[in-house]
């Protein structure tokens, strides 16, 4: 089959580059890679093209750039193109019905969730916040609702404790680079149709916002933790010491059970070179931060900078009263 890919950020170049590799050893070929256009970055504002279209190009893979996947001069390319299947990945646009219509197979998505579980635009953050041991990936049939095509494979993914978004959608998507010949294997069935999702077990990710990230103390443990590999890489998570805004750049739970201490108080803990602080319950461990204007710094260094070390205090307002 001839097959396009639509994608954008890095995390999504590991199916791309399995495609590109190993394509022509299951008699399929990969035609050309839709990506966003180039956008200005750094103080410059030098156009740089998004990770997979900059992968595709030094590849010469014949790459595309639409404004909107919708325009009439970008559809008439990709129509001119004959693709059998168009494969989804991050891809950061919304297909219209004229899109659809034309890969001869199938439009299929992949996407880093046990479907019908978290549906939408975030599913990595979402299991994360909810504290998930387990998540998954779906390869789907892209259809005008959200997220709600029939299932053409699923396979469950283990969520290390150390994770955050950053590492459990590269894991994701890589696992989803595996599934894509199998999946491609049964839509050379005509008739297959895949499975239906179970409406009853529908939930949808909640959008975060950028003040989400700030730490606030008086809740438990676990669950900062959690948001902490939520919100990593965006949007990061942050508090204030001393009318000072502190990013937190890595944080755990404790090993060992601990008593309690007052929500936002610091000690440091110099045989785990970690910053221990109180929370709504159990204590959890700050060991890497980066000061607004300043480097990313170890705890140690945080501490040991610090003038007075008798009540050292985060907090999650600026100026506490």
């Amino acid at each position: 089959m001839r097959l396009i890919f639509l994608g954008s950020p890095a995390s999504v170049i590991a199916p791309l580059a399995r495609l590109h590799a190993d394509a022509a050893e299951h008699g399929h070929e990969l035609v050309a890679v839709v990506s966003q256009p180039a956008k200005p970055v750094g103080r410059r504002g030098e156009l740089t093209d998004p990770p997979v279209a900059a992968w595709a190009k030094a590849r010469g893979i014949l790459t595309l750039q639409p404004v909107k996947a919708g325009e009439a001069g970008f559809l008439a390319a990709f129509r001119d193109l004959a693709p059998d299947v168009a494969i989804t990945a991050a891809y950061g646009q919304i297909l219209t019905n004229e899109f659809l219509a034309i890969p001869k197979r199938a439009t299929i998505n992949v996407h880093p969730s046990l479907l019908p579980r978290y549906r939408g635009a975030i599913p990595v953050p979402a299991a994360l916040l909810d504290g998930l041991t387990e998540t998954g990936v779906s390869i789907l049939f892209t259809v005008q609702k959200l997220d709600a095509g029939h299932l053409i494979a699923q396979e469950e993914l283990a969520i290390a404790e150390g994770d955050t978004t950053a590492t459990l959608t590269d894991k994701g998507f890589a696992l989803g680079g595996v599934m894509l010949f199998p999946a491609l294997e049964r839509l050379a069935d005509p008739d297959f149709k895949g499975t239906p999702q179970d409406e009853a077990g529908v939930t949808h990710c909640k959008k975060i916002k950028k003040e989400d990230g700030l730490l606030d103390w008086t809740k438990p443990g676990a669950t900062l933790v959690s948001r902490f590999r939520a919100f990593e890489p965006w949007p990061g998570s942050y508090t204030f010491h001393a009318g000072r805004r502190i990013a937190v750049t890595a944080m755990r739970r404790e090993a060992a059970s601990r008593a309690a201490t007052a929500p936002g108080a610091v000690q440091f803990d110099k045989a785990a070179a970690a910053l221990r602080v109180g929370t709504g319950d159990e204590p959890v461990l700050i060991t890497r931060l980066k000061p607004a204007g300043g480097k990313e710094i170890d705890a140690a260094a945080f501490w040991n900078g610090l003038k007075d070390k008798g009540a050292v205090t985060f907090s999650a307002t600026e100026n506490p009263s």
